[in-house]
């Protein structure tokens, strides 16, 4: 150890004359809060030979200085660097301070064998799944993968984002890790050079989830590791100790969750039975059917859209925030989602069909937070133009029809998934379908199919009742006026400044405030 160096664990404020010799373990660009084509600063994770990890930034003002001179992996000198609290969410170490490059930082490259190459500080997952609140800190878990899921896909900001679910088990219990974006791609590629059997992969600097009670990790965008049977000690432990014996070691990786979502040939033609809608409403057998119709009409005075916790339970207002029964607590966001009441009709009658989010979206492309914030979050009796224009379409809808009751559906039928595609319509029978668009009060032409690109792709559901998978998926968020702790700040002009406890989020996006009434749109 070379007395001439400060060791990390004793950098504290008040002195800028560090000297540290230091590895860079992970470094990773922070975009531009409103431009993300430029960047905002370059975040790093710095280790010293005694295993002390701090975090360190460069500035958008220094990049010019340091940007080429700092490289992943790579161990350096530095002297003459700023100290400062570190605060926020998802922080990368333990260490309550961390570096900021100046001006007057000096940055000279150098030999480090003695200093630990990956800096992976491992908890176990019965520790991970003990948390039953949010956790500040970015963890680092080692486990044999005994589950994946297939690849699946969702919509948020009007873009399909790849997703995907692993399941890793250590000695102490099994946790699931959801990946996404380019994550799913990169996990995809390291398997591909792994040889049979169950690999043991270690995930650095994931994120800690609660969902529903139930804890999960994930990855944060560009900064997240992931190690496929990585040549260190505790890997090479796990794999031959207790936990192995009992599993399949020569086999593949089992797959995870519900098979993928069926075609539209697959759900609307073969695996459910056709009905007429007077069939459906003098039919006592609860089931699901598939029904060819026109929408006809918006059901009048009726709300088009509720409000949802992260669960997609329906929350109410209470006391300045949302009360959510599926939670048993008080929020301070929601979630607007739709759930519009068309009148359907075919030759043999009409009905009032409930459709819902994924679908909404997929016929008129805009999320329901959009609609809600342009309309000024009004509701009952008013419909946005998006909604209007679709009367007049013909559809193939999956309906549910159930003899229970619920306060979202008052004798509808809900429907959980709609066809617009023009073959399986003319496959599934269309002299069902008497009525021509012109009867229907003359309102809108038949518009034929309005979405065909992601309709088999979207995987989310969207009722209130979700899976697990489901929960991971983050959504717009709408936070009460009143609330007691606001998220994020709003300045005055329109400008916004950047919540460096927020950089690790996939998207951090803030938009003009709005409440029920007058409505914030955020993101988780």
């Amino acid at each position: 150890m070379d007395p001439s160096f400060d060791m990390l664990c004793d950098v504290v404020p008040g002195r800028e004359s560090w000297r540290v010799k230091v590895r860079v373990i992970r470094v990773w660009e922070v975009p531009n809060f409103l431009n993300h084509d430029q960047t905002n600063s370059i975040e790093m994770v710095l280790i010293d030979e005694k295993g002390g990890k701090i975090h360190a930034t460069i500035r958008k003002q220094l990049l010019y200085l340091f940007k080429l001179k700092i490289m992943e992996g790579q161990t350096y000198k530095l002297s003459y660097l700023a100290v400062a609290p570190s605060s926020g969410s998802y922080r990368t170490t333990l260490h309550p301070y961390k570096f900021f490059f100046q001006m007057k930082t000096k940055v000279q490259i150098c030999e480090g064998d003695s200093i630990p190459k990956f800096g992976l500080s491992f908890s176990n997952i019965s520790d991970v799944l003990s948390h039953t609140v949010d956790y500040d800190y970015l963890v680092d878990v080692l486990g044999i993968m005994t589950g994946i899921s297939v690849e699946r896909e969702y919509i948020k900001d009007g873009r399909v984002t790849k997703m995907i679910v692993m399941e890793l088990t250590d000695k102490s219990g099994k946790c699931e890790v959801a990946l996404f974006g380019d994550y799913v791609d990169i996990l995809q590629k390291k398997m591909e050079n792994t040889s049979e059997g169950l690999p043991v992969v270690a995930v650095q600097f994931a994120k800690l989830k609660i969902f529903r009670d139930k804890v999960s990790l994930q990855n944060v965008m560009n900064t997240t590791q992931i190690f496929i049977n990585p040549d260190i000690p505790e890997a090479v432990e796990l794999k031959i100790g207790d936990i192995s014996s009992g599993l399949d070691q020569t086999g593949v990786v089992p797959v995870l969750g519900p098979r993928a979502k069926p075609t539209f040939e697959e759900d609307f033609i073969r695996d459910n039975p056709k009905s007429t809608i007077s069939s459906l409403l003098g039919s006592s057998e609860d089931g699901i059917y598939v029904v060819l119709g026109i929408i006809s009409d918006l059901v009048e005075g009726q709300d088009w859209w509720y409000p949802a916790c992260r669960c997609h339970r329906i929350v109410s207002a209470d006391s300045g925030a949302y009360y959510c029964k599926g939670c048993v607590k008080h929020v301070f966001h929601m979630v607007p989602r739709f759930k519009v009441k068309f009148r359907v009709r075919d030759a043999t009658g009409d009905a009032i069909f409930v459709v819902f989010d994924s679908d909404m979206f997929n016929l008129i492309g805009k999320q329901c937070s959009d609609l809600v914030s342009a309309g000024k979050a009004e509701n009952a009796g008013f419909y946005p133009s998006e909604l209007k224009d679709l009367v007049g379409t013909k559809l193939l809808f999956k309906v549910e029809k159930s003899s229970s009751t619920h306060v979202l559906f008052d004798g509808s039928f809900r429907v959980k998934r709609i066809c617009n595609d023009a073959s399986v319509m003319q496959i599934f029978n269309p002299s069902l379908l008497q009525v021509s668009t012109k009867e229907i009060d003359n309102k809108s032409p038949e518009t034929g199919g309005l979405i065909d690109d992601v309709d088999d792709e979207v995987v989310e559901e969207e009722i209130v009742e979700e899976t697990q998978l489901d929960g991971f998926v983050s959504d717009l968020l709408v936070t009460p006026e009143t609330a007691l702790a606001p998220p994020t700040k709003v300045f005055a002009g329109g400008s916004s400044k950047r919540n460096l406890s927020k950089a690790f989020e996939e998207s951090d996006v803030l938009y003009p405030k709005v409440t029920l009434k007058s409505v914030k749109i955020e993101k988780e």
